[in-house]
């Protein structure tokens, strides 16, 4: 039990040790998307498996399919094998540990609630920590995995705002801000749906916390999504602690100018994407190989739909996709419906659920939920 609490506790961690293999470079450049990486969070995983005997079979027409998306990364141009088969034995340990989580831990438990809510809490004071000092904190942070960086590190995450100038958006122990959104906003949502068991004003401090720090990181689309939120608890409470949090994203999102170069290139990763499904439209070009498609931008489209689509192939996608709207199906009325639309609503615009290991964690933790609640009704 004490291997899962910390699971929970350090989901944002991402203490890791990278390796830069010859397939995990562009043009010469590393890509943080294509590295093998050892987490923190995967020695707990394997903890977790060495000391269970709980294992998994997977089923041969799955086996199949693996093989083959594997295989025509091999005669794709900019695509490898070895990404796609590291990729998928990632897929394997969320699968694994998805099961696990549904059978093994006690979501009704407040030692859960707990680990849920300080994680919150240390992401929240640390994110609050980067943005005034606009720069890392440093110190023991670094052993929770935060990176070194400040407003003038390149590439580094920024946002002009009118009379105070360039401003850096902060990442906490996060990869990217959006993903410190996507965390803040689904954590949220995940304890708003236990508490119901065990109520108590230290668990709607964090939530007040958790929506209160979400603005910071000024990510446009979880903005909209918690606007969207409050003014449903709004209309079904008229608490006035969440209408002055409905105030603030609200001014942000509308105030807030997007970036210039935001757009243009999203568009083009969506075309490259459309392009790749039509010429590959059955397996795919191997899993995690979209990376490489523009080596100028080195990133997967911005929408998990086109991500899933041009890596897998249109049957995986559909078969996924059906999948997905049975639990919807089955969960119509259920609180947990709300973070489940959350991640398909961010999806749209954002990538961080399948590719980066934080959020993709706290997505099979969600879905271990959703299955226990599922086998509950």
């Amino acid at each position: 039990m004490a291997l899962l609490l910390l699971l929970i506790l350090l989901i944002p961690s991402q203490l890791s040790l990278h390796l830069w293999p010859s397939w995990s470079l562009i043009n010469g450049i590393r890509v943080d998307y294509l590295s093998p990486t050892l987490y923190l969070t995967d020695l707990i995983i394997v903890g977790l498996f060495l000391t269970s005997r709980f294992r998994i079979r997977i089923p041969l027409f799955v086996i199949i399919f693996v093989v083959l998306n594997i295989l025509i990364a091999r005669y794709t141009i900019s695509s490898s094998p070895l990404v796609s088969l590291y990729k998928w034995l990632r897929v394997y340990e969320y699968f694994w540990l998805l099961k696990y989580l549904a059978l093994k831990i006690d979501w009704k438990s407040k030692l859960v609630n707990w680990s849920f809510t300080l994680a919150i809490i240390w992401t929240a004071f640390l994110t609050w920590a980067q943005f005034l000092r606009q720069s890392s904190v440093g110190g023991l942070w670094y052993w929770l995995g935060e990176r070194s960086f400040n407003i003038s590190t390149p590439g580094i995450a920024k946002i002009f705002i009118p009379n105070l100038g360039l401003v850096l958006r902060p990442y906490a122990t996060l990869p990217h801000p959006n993903a410190l959104a996507g965390f803040l906003l689904m954590t949220s949502l995940i304890l708003y749906s236990l508490r119901r068991n065990h109520p108590s004003r230290f668990l709607d401090i964090s939530l007040f916390v958790s929506l209160l720090t979400l603005p910071l990181t000024f990510s446009r689309s979880a903005l909209l999504v918690e606007i969207s939120l409050i003014i449903f608890w709004l209309i079904k409470k008229l608490n006035k602690l969440f209408l002055v949090l409905f105030i603030v994203p609200l001014i942000l999102y509308f105030y807030l100018p997007s970036s210039p170069n935001s757009i243009p290139e999203r568009i083009l990763l969506n075309q490259q994407a459309f392009a790749t499904i039509k010429q590959f439209p059955i397996f795919g070009i191997g899993l995690g190989n979209s990376v490489s498609l523009l080596p100028s931008l080195r990133q997967p489209v911005h929408n998990i739909y086109l991500l899933l689509a041009s890596e897998l192939g249109l049957p995986a996608v559909l078969i996924i996709g059906y999948c997905v709207f049975k639990i919807c199906l089955r969960f119509r009325n259920s609180i947990l419906e709300i973070p489940l639309l959350v991640v398909l609503a961010t999806g749209l615009v954002d990538h961080y659920w399948l590719t980066l290991h934080s959020t993709t964690l706290l997505l099979v933790v969600l879905l271990s939920l959703i299955k226990v609640k599922s086998a509950d009704v």
